[in-house]
C-alpha cells in the first residue's frame, strides 16, 4: 500500500529557538511515515520503543527527544498512514550522530522495529521555533498537533518573518493562545516533488482547545482583526502527540 510522504519531523517539537538580533537558531529533526505490519497495532510499537529507549539511554551521545503522532482529523486519501515518528535534537549533526549510535550496536532493536512496522522513507528536516509554549514538555505526555503545508506568498521572503511573527505572537497572546508554534523546512530525504516550502505546526492541549482556535480564527476573519498572513497554507491535519523520550538539550 502506498504511503504518501509528510516531512514532518512533534510536534511536536522540542527545540529552544529564539530571535536575537534578527538571528534564527535552527535545529535538527528527523520523521519517520509508518503503517502497521498486518496484525499489528500501536501497542506492538510502543513496546519496541521502550527498548529502543532503553537502548538511547546507555548509547545516545547527544540529547535526543522523539514523539508519536497518530492521526485525529486527517483525511486518509492525502495521508494513508498510521502513525509518525519525530525525533529532536540539538543540530542536524546530533540526529546524524545519534542515527551512527543506533546503527552501531541497535541492529536487534531494528529489526523487531520492521516486524510490527512498514515505514515509508525517513528525513531530515530544519527545525524554527515561531512561538515556544508556554507549558513544558511532560515526559510521556500527550498533547496535539496541527500541521499544514505552506508557501510564502508572492513578493514574501524570509526576510519579512521576524516582524510578521511578533504581531501574530502578540496576536496569539491576546487571544489566550498557550501552544507553540514551529516551521519545519524539509532538508536530506525530502521527495524531489515537494510542492510546499514548509510545514507549520502549533501544539494544543486537547481537541477542545484546537477547535475553540479554529472557531477564534473564523470570528477574527469576519471581525477584520487578523494579522496578515504572509504565506499560503491547505487546510491543517490534526495528530494526537505522544512523548516517548525526552532529553531536551541544555
Amino acid at each position: 500500500m502506498k504511503i504518501k510522504i509528510i516531512y514532518i519531523a512533534i510536534i511536536v517539537a522540542i527545540s529552544n529557538l529564539s530571535y536575537a538580533d534578527d538571528h534564527i537558531e535552527i535545529t535538527g529533526m528527523t520523521a519517520l511515515q509508518c503503517q502497521f505490519e498486518e496484525g499489528k497495532d500501536m501497542d506492538d510499537v510502543m513496546k519496541v520503543l521502550d527498548e529502543w529507549n532503553e537502548y538511547a539511554d546507555e548509547n545516545f551521545r547527544e540529547d535526543f527527544s522523539a514523539w508519536v503522532l497518530t492521526p485525529v482529523f486527517v483525511s486518509s486519501n492525502d495521508f494513508d498512514l498510521d502513525f509518525v515518528f519525530l525525533g529532536f535534537a540539538d543540530s542536524l549533526r546530533s540526529v546524524g550522530v545519534v542515527e551512527d549510535d543506533f546503527r552501531n550496536g541497535g541492529q536487534k532493536i531494528g529489526e523487531k522495529w520492521e516486524k510490527v512496522t512498514n515505514c515509508a522513507g525517513q528525513s531530515l528536516n530544519f527545525n524554527v521555533t515561531v512561538r515556544e509554549p508556554k507549558n513544558p514538555w511532560v515526559d510521556g505526555g500527550t498533547n496535539y498537533t496541527s500541521i499544514q503545508s505552506c508557501s510564502l506568498k508572492e513578493g514574501k521572503t524570509n526576510d519579512d518573518f521576524t516582524a510578521n511573527d511578533m504581531r501574530w505572537s502578540k496576536y496569539l497572546d491576546e487571544g489566550g493562545f498557550e501552544g507553540g508554534v514551529w516551521r519545519w523546512w524539509p532538508e536530506t530525504g525530502s521527495s524531489i516533488d515537494t510542492d510546499f516550502d514548509y510545514l507549520l505546526a502549533a501544539s494544543f492541549s486537547s481537541i477542545g482547545e484546537y477547535g475553540s482556535a479554529r472557531d477564534n480564527r473564523l470570528e477574527a476573519m469576519m471581525a477584520g482583526t487578523r494579522p496578515e498572513e504572509i504565506h499560503d497554507c491547505n487546510t491543517p491535519r490534526l495528530y494526537q502527540s505522544t512523548n516517548v523520550r525526552l532529553r531536551l538539550a541544555q
